[in-house]
């Protein structure tokens, strides 16, 4: 443990202590307090979690507007998404581990492994166990939540579809209707055509039937007054 604890002391994770002044088992336990205190503090003063973060900042005004949203619900926290997998809280989750190895980061890989293995040795109230249970609840979780992303991306695309078809095809139904109606229209403009071009033919043909009436009765009469004339001059009395 001396190596270790001049690491620890070196990294700035314990307090120097003096080795003279102490047992070896109270050096020991006073590193694993040091490292079990450090991470405590480094959890309670760091920003709020996803979880408390996402109740501030990331939950919908308006739940009614959230429950009606279509397709993809982007931006969800995933506080969020384990509260609706249903995930339970964990005594110590993974994200206190992630901010754990965080601060050990200094540590070669193995000696930050011998470390925190030798935390959850000395500290009861949690074990690498349920940690891992945690990790594996929630990787499930993000997964389901990746499944059903996917389904409501493709019930809206199905949807959508569906919506495109029913409108092309209104579309072509009342185009098709549209024509129709504007052949019999084009009909009833011919019929149209032809029916006053019949009437005006007629008409024209009565105006010129009348003139040549009007002329040849004026011409019958013209000739009958010219022939009284003739007659009355023969036994007018002549003029003085």
């Amino acid at each position: 443990m001396a190596s270790l604890k001049k690491i620890l002391e070196a990294a700035r994770l314990i307090e120097p202590t003096d080795d003279h002044a102490r047992p070896s088992a109270s050096v020991e336990d006073s590193e694993l307090d040091a490292i079990i205190r450090r991470a405590a503090e480094a959890d309670a003063g760091a920003p709020p979690t996803s979880r408390e973060a996402g109740a501030d900042t990331d939950a919908p005004a308006d739940p009614g507007e959230a429950a009606e949203a279509v397709g993809v619900e982007e931006g969800l926290t995933f506080a969020d998404i384990y509260a609706r997998q249903n995930v339970a809280e964990a005594p110590f989750p993974v994200e206190r581990l992630l901010k754990l190895v965080e601060g050990l980061r200094a540590l070669d890989p193995t000696t930050r492994r011998a470390a925190i293995m030798a935390m959850d040795v000395a500290d009861e109230t949690w074990s690498m166990e349920q940690v891992l249970a945690d990790a594996d609840a929630k990787v499930a979780a993000l997964r389901g939540h990746q499944r059903q992303m996917q389904g409501a991306a493709n019930g809206v695309v199905q949807a959508n579809r569906e919506r495109v078809a029913a409108l092309e095809s209104s579309r072509d139904g009342r185009l098709a209707e549209l024509r129709q109606q504007i052949s019999a229209l084009e009909a009833q403009i011919q019929d149209a055509i032809g029916s006053t071009a019949a009437d005006v033919a007629k008409l024209q043909s009565e105006s010129e039937s009348n003139k040549a009436a009007l002329l040849r009765e004026t011409q019958r009469i013209d000739a009958h007054v010219l022939n009284l004339e003739e007659l009355a001059a023969q036994f007018r009395p002549a003029a003085k």
